[in-house]
């Protein structure tokens, strides 16, 4: 991150999910996931600046009420800081695309406050506390390649075998997560993605052992819900790709076998879709 006296400009990145499955549901309505995710080069641009009054910025978002904002507020009342910050965010990960672009973002002004204020907050910390604003953030506050648990509060880092080039191909809608929950409740269930094979995949850097293995149960949920996905998902499938759908939509992503077809596609696709971008893992 860039430090000036009183300024901190950070990168909020974007999260695939290789595989998910899900365990379960707590009493609480909470459903239980094992998820392997990956921070991609994608990202937003959080600036975090010491100011006269707490503001927060984000072209497409009315208003405070969004947890990045959230974010900064909780940390404020919880350790009682007295100084104010302005966030503002330019966004490059679309909303409700199933890349945590919004938990990202407020993982990013937790990380940015920590070291604005001097709290002296370890990693663990920060994971501990941004649990209280939502399921991917301790993932975001760590990134690189990993497992994640329970609701996503319990996470194992892994190494990855490779860096992937990727393409990432958004119908051009907000996904409401909530929404595709409730339509997975009512599918009947699919065997679960093979987990143990796709980590295996991701840390051996295996292309076509991450293709076999890697899926995610929420996608016919949100192909139910959203038909244009489920168009996209065929499309993709006749050209003789293997399409793989982050968190619960509406984004599908492709490991390309090189830069040249994945060139080759961003130019078909960006013809027939609002958002279609290349991008690649990071560790």
């Amino acid at each position: 991150p860039e430090m000036t006296a009183e300024t901190l400009i950070l990168a909020a990145p974007a999260k695939i999910n290789w595989g998910l499955a899900i365990l379960g549901q707590r009493p609480d309505g909470y459903h239980l996931l094992r998820t392997l995710m990956q921070t991609v080069s994608l990202a937003d641009i959080v600036t975090l600046g010491l100011a006269e009054q707490d503001s927060c910025f984000c072209p497409g978002l009315t208003g405070e009420d969004n947890l990045a904002f959230r974010a900064w507020k909780l940390l404020k009342t919880r350790f009682g800081i007295q100084g104010h910050l302005q966030i503002v965010i330019e966004k490059r990960i679309p909303f409700g695309a199933g890349l945590a672009g919004g938990s990202s973002d407020a993982a990013a002004v937790l990380r940015g406050a920590n070291q604005l204020f001097g709290l002296g907050l370890s990693q663990a910390d920060l994971s501990k506390l941004s649990l209280e604003l939502g399921a991917d953030l301790p993932f975001c506050i760590r990134g690189g390649l990993a497992l994640a648990e329970g609701v996503g509060e319990q996470l194992t880092t892994l190494r990855p075998g490779a860096v992937w080039p990727l393409l990432l191909l958004n119908p051009g809608f907000a996904v409401a997560t909530s929404r595709v929950y409730a339509a997975y409740d009512q599918l009947p269930q699919m065997g679960p993605p093979d987990l143990a094979g796709l980590r295996q995949a991701l840390e051996a850097g295996d292309r076509s052992g991450i293709l076999a293995a890697g899926g995610n149960a929420l996608e016919a949920a949100a192909c139910q819900l959203h038909p244009e996905l489920a168009a996209l998902r065929q499309a993709l499938l006749d050209q003789g790709l293997r399409p793989l759908l982050s968190g619960s939509g509406g984004t599908f992503f492709l490991l390309l076998e090189d830069e040249a077809q994945g060139e080759a596609l961003a130019k078909y696709w960006r013809q027939r879709l609002p958002w279609v971008t290349l991008t690649q893992t990071t560790t």
